[in-house]
């Protein structure tokens, strides 16, 4: 497979995107506008999708197989509009899961198959950190929509928000707060599974900055030598 020919700081653009999806609901809720969140944040979500699907495929197979994927997280955005929990129901999570599973593969390619360090390529690998955790955010959810008591929360938590309605909000956060292992204590996998869950991403977040590093260093290292060679002649 060919390398994703992507437009100079596309990365960039797609990683401002995450950044705005991460940030900016908390806002909307504590200023009012909660009614409103869905009306503004599903468009732009959707987009969203759209622009990461066709930054990372490189030819048109690929595109329309990721928009066959990408067809039931639309068709969950849009009933999100008449039902809430479409969103956080097991059909709902297994279809985001797959699409940015879908999303992952093609960066991580792009990762492995890059010869320099370029800007981008530090773009697209922080892009990737965020998709794998936003994939384990909604592991969770299906975790603790199936398992009973698969979670604990603490009291201060459970006080300001609801885990039913607002389980997107506290599994990114806490998967987020896994990935890179702080572990603040406020919300606790109890269940065997959502334990088992917890400690393969906190490891897989560990690995992934370390391999990143690595091949960095290797790739910038091939750079200098490859400079020192051409001076050479």
């Amino acid at each position: 497979m060919k390398l994703p020919q992507v437009p100079k700081h596309s990365f960039l653009l797609l990683l401002i995107s995450l950044l705005i999806m991460l940030i900016v609901p908390p806002y909307l809720r504590e200023y009012s506008l909660f009614e409103f969140e869905s009306m503004l944040l599903n468009p732009f979500i959707s987009v969203l999708f759209f622009t990461s699907l066709y930054l990372v495929t490189d030819n048109r197979r690929f595109f329309l197989i990721g928009l066959l994927i990408l067809l039931p997280v639309l068709t969950t955005n849009i009933l999100y509009y008449l039902d809430k929990t479409h969103i956080t129901s097991l059909i709902g999570t297994l279809s985001y899961i797959a699409f940015f599973a879908y999303i992952c593969v093609f960066l991580g390619r792009f990762l492995a198959r890059s010869k320099t360090v370029s800007i981008n390529v530090i773009y697209a690998a922080v892009c990737l950190y965020f998709f794998i955790t936003i994939i384990w955010s909604f592991i969770y959810i299906a975790t603790y929509n199936t398992i009973e008591n698969a979670f604990s929360f603490s009291a201060l938590l459970q006080n300001s928000l609801d885990p039913d309605k607002d389980s997107i909000t506290l599994f990114s956060y806490f998967s987020f707060v896994t990935m890179t292992t702080l572990g603040y204590g406020d919300i606790t996998p109890v269940h065997p599974i959502s334990r088992a869950w917890v400690s393969a991403q906190s490891v897989l977040g560990q690995l992934y900055l370390a391999i990143v590093m690595a091949r960095f260093v290797g790739l910038y290292i091939s750079d200098s030598r490859a400079e020192k060679r051409d001076r050479a002649k």
